[in-house]
C-alpha cells in the first residue's frame, strides 16, 4: 500500500491551519527521536472521488506519480481545508474497524478498491 509520510513538523504546520484532526489521518509511528504519521494514499483518493472537485482529484492524481508526495499532500491539504480532511479521518477510522479490504461498500453506497490505489 502506497502512504504518504507526514513528519511531526509538517503536521505541526498542517495543525495550525486545519486543528488536531491532522494527526488523526493515519498511524502515527516513532523510533523515540523522530515521529511521523502515514497517510494511505488509497484513502486520499477515495475521498477526493467522493469529493467531487475537479481540483482535488488532479493534485490526488499528481501524489499518484509525484517524487515528493509530502510536498504535493501538504500543499493539497493547506489549498483545500477541513473537507478533504475530514473525509481522510473518517475514511482512516473506518478502515481501522474494516482492517483495509480489498474492496468494501461504504456507508454511502460507494465500493472502494482499497488496494488500487
Amino acid at each position: 500500500m502506497q502512504m504518504i509520510i507526514l513528519s511531526d513538523s509538517e503536521l505541526k504546520l498542517l495543525e495550525e491551519r486545519l486543528g488536531p484532526a491532522v494527526r488523526l489521518m493515519g498511524p502515527w509511528s516513532s523510533d523515540g527521536i523522530f515521529g511521523y504519521t502515514s497517510v494511505p494514499l488509497c484513502i486520499v483518493e477515495f475521498v477526493a472521488k467522493t469529493l467531487n472537485d475537479p481540483f482535488v482529484w488532479d493534485a490526488v492524481s499528481r501524489l499518484k506519480t509525484s517524487h515528493d508526495r509530502t510536498k504535493v499532500f501538504v500543499e493539497l491539504m493547506r489549498a483545500s481545508g477541513p473537507t478533504l480532511l475530514d473525509g481522510i479521518v473518517s475514511a482512516y477510522r473506518e478502515s481501522l474497524f474494516d482492517g483495509l479490504p480489498a474492496s468494501h461498500e461504504t456507508n454511502q453506497g460507494v465500493v472502494v478498491d482499497w488496494q488500487a490505489a
